[in-house]
């Protein structure tokens, strides 16, 4: 950056970021006699609401959130620093288009944005008197609706003309992209409508740069070109592949984290496993264009674990923004043939400046669950309108934890649990979200429904049945079936939820699992390792201080599946997890996971065929309850399947007299309905 007098700005949303890398200025009071020290990289950042595409024009920065398209132009003049930086973005004009999630954004031949309108599948410029007015569509998109159908993400220009387009696939159904990930993305030539190159994974980020048509292969996680209808590769990377700008003879290319559904069955992932690199990396690498030689890597600490767009800024040595929090964004002030920046008023504690409450910044992410049911009181005669939510994960449930049951919470032990890709739809009144209802894909074709609420003050209006009987139907467009739900038995559910699975035709429930859950005071109290002590030639062993040769052997055990200890160790509480070992060979374990900070999930129990009796499975547990009490995690809990008859022995003749609660796991499912022609 130093070499070419250049620094760069990149977004990433799931973090919320606008990020700026620069160099420091040199250090101006060393002695002429001491070598200069090398620069140091300066990282800058602000907070926007789901910031994606990036676009540099002159003095100005264009910037795609959730429901803005934000102009950032620069206050200062060549030559002047403000806090040691060269440029002060400031967000100066703000168009709201709604949550259309917009990608990339550029500037047309007339100067004004044309955005990626992903949510409608076209182009897109601002109007008056309109959210967006399409410009362009793809032509195997056959109605504007805004159901995200190829998943259009990319643009490229060429002579300042938008020219080239990349989707992730090339069918018109409502976000069927999503099953043609590996190999059905298309880049598409503008100006013709014709299909410019196809088969290909994911892409994003096309450029036309030095008579070539670059573009991120993202599932592959390649950098390559397009040459006669094909992607000609230059080099592979160790992430998925978003952001591209150029500088130098070198490219500069944004990489991401396998963190979701959508990266899953890709090429890049498997062969990251191969190089032993699960999940990838996060950061910035510089590409020679001559060899595809990386020269340069940065790789980008949690929280950040995805970036979506990157670009250069020419001739700026340390960017900095202003946000749009604190004080300065309203005090700071640039007079027109004036250098220098006035303060309105001083930026000091003096109180706030209005009455009444404060308000969140248009433009700034959801601080909390209250940020969304702000004003969303609705008449009780408002009519219900049912909608599909898009691009629902983990990381972005947090605004609608209160419409989860049970809890989706950042944090919660259901979150965790979360591996597959999520399927969403809502109940509307008034604009206004009153019920959710959320399902997870998974592996073998089917979906589990993971959360169904219905707020308060609307049910027993037969919103749930609605909701849960158009989540069927959804389902089944996409091909998924049969739909299961499990949930812990109560009274409320038992005379709220059965009913609905009663009406739509589900199986009756069934209990699958006994739900135990101790104190760690009475739980440590249990006697059972000294009336079964266990001795030479058995002893006990944390389960991390095994190597990972060690923990091999417990596949070579007859274990069943749901007992086998996971390849990872590390979401394991090590204060609990122990091996139980034979003449120093493996033969049980007892394993745990954290759910909380107060609470722990006792996953496994087992000894080998061989070794059992004599209680070597009571001394087992009875050691994990003493470790979890001297952890101080107060509550305990596991789940026993209703057909494991030894520990349904275990429960009835030595711990339920121990435990504080015992609950029960329901089960039902339901096939897909079958749709009319």
């Amino acid at each position: 950056m130093q070499g070419l007098g250049l620094s760069l700005a990149f977004t990433t949303y799931r973090a919320n970021r606008l990020l700026f890398l620069g160099t420091g200025a040199p250090a101006s009071d060393a002695p002429a006699s001491q070598a200069a020290s090398p620069p140091q990289l300066k990282l800058h950042e602000r907070l926007f609401d789901r910031p994606m595409g990036l676009y540099v024009a002159g003095e100005s920065l264009w910037l795609a959130t959730r429901c803005q398209i934000w102009r950032l132009d620069n206050l200062l003049d060549a030559g002047q620093l403000h806090e040691g930086g060269d440029r002060l973005y400031v967000p100066a004009a703000g168009f709201t288009t709604g949550d259309v999630n917009a990608h990339e954004v550029v500037l047309g031949p007339d100067g004004q944005p044309i955005f990626v309108n992903t949510a409608f599948s076209c182009l897109a410029s601002l109007a008056p008197g309109c959210s967006f007015a399409p410009t362009w569509t793809p032509p195997f998109i056959s109605q504007l609706a805004g159901d995200d159908r190829c998943h259009l993400n990319g643009l490229a220009l060429k002579d300042g003309i938008p020219t080239w387009a990349s989707a992730c696939g090339g069918s018109d159904g409502a976000s069927t992209w999503r099953h043609h990930r590996n190999g059905g993305g298309v880049l598409i030539h503008i100006p013709s409508g014709e299909l410019a190159a196809t088969g290909l994974s994911m892409p994003h980020s096309p450029r036309w740069h030095r008579g070539r048509l670059w573009l991120l292969n993202s599932g592959s996680g390649e950098l390559g070109w397009i040459e006669d209808g094909r992607f000609m590769p230059l080099c592979a990377l160790p992430g998925f592949v978003r952001g591209l700008a150029f500088a130098g003879g070198c490219a500069v290319v944004g990489l991401s984290k396998l963190r979701s559904p959508q990266f899953t069955g890709l090429p890049l992932e498997e062969r990251l496993n191969q190089e032993g690199l699960p999940g990838g990396c996060c950061g910035l690498r510089v590409i020679d264009l001559a060899s595809g030689a990386v020269l340069h890597s940065l790789d980008l600490p949690e929280p950040i674990d995805e970036l979506f767009d990157l670009v250069v800024l020419p001739g700026v040595r340390q960017p900095r923004a202003l946000g749009l929090q604190g004080e300065e964004i309203d005090c700071l002030v640039k007079l027109p043939g004036r250098s220098e920046l006035v303060h309105v008023r001083p930026m000091a504690p003096s109180g706030k400046p209005h009455q009444g409450p404060s308000v969140r910044p248009f433009g700034l992410p959801a601080a909390s669950p209250d940020d969304r049911t702000e004003g969303s009181a609705a008449p009780a005669d408002s009519p219900i309108h049912y909608q599909r939510v898009f691009h629902l994960t983990p990381a972005n449930l947090a605004p609608y934890a209160d419409l989860t049951f049970p809890s989706l919470a950042p944090g919660s032990a259901a979150q965790a649990g979360i591996i597959g890709e999520l399927l969403g739809l809502s109940a509307m009144a008034s604009g206004a979200m009153v019920a959710f209802a959320i399902a997870e894909r998974r592996e073998d074709g089917g979906a589990r429904l993971l959360s169904l609420k219905v707020e308060s003050a609307w049910r027993r209006r037969g919103i749930g049945t609605g909701l849960l009987q158009r989540l069927m139907v959804f389902l089944a467009e996409e091909g998924i079936g049969p739909l299961s739900v499990r949930y812990q038995a109560s009274p409320e559910l038992s005379a709220s939820f059965e009913p609905i699975l009663a009406r739509l035709g589900w199986s009756p429930p069934r209990t699958d699992f006994l739900l135990l859950e101790g104190r760690s005071e009475q739980l440590a109290a249990i006697d059972w390792a000294d009336r079964h002590p266990i001795t030479a030639p058995y002893h006990l062993l944390p389960w991390h201080a095994l190597n990972d040769s060690e923990r091999a052997r417990a596949a070579m055990l007859e274990a069943p599946a749901e007992v086998q200890p996971p390849p990872d160790p590390r979401g394991l509480e090590p204060a609990i997890c122990l091996a139980l070992l034979y003449h120093d060979d493996l033969v049980g374990w007892l394993l745990a996971q954290r759910t909380g900070a107060t609470s722990v999930r006792y996953s496994s129990l087992f000894v080998a065929q061989a070794h059992r009796g004599r209680g070597r499975a009571m001394a087992l547990l009875a050691e994990g309850f003493r470790r979890q009490h001297s952890a101080a995690i107060p509550v305990g809990r596991t789940a026993i399947e209703i057909g494991n008859n030894s520990m349904l022995r275990l429960l009835q003749r030595h711990l339920g007299a121990h435990l504080s609660g015992i609950g029960h796991s329901r089960r039902s499912y339901t096939r897909p309905p079958k749709l009319g022609n």
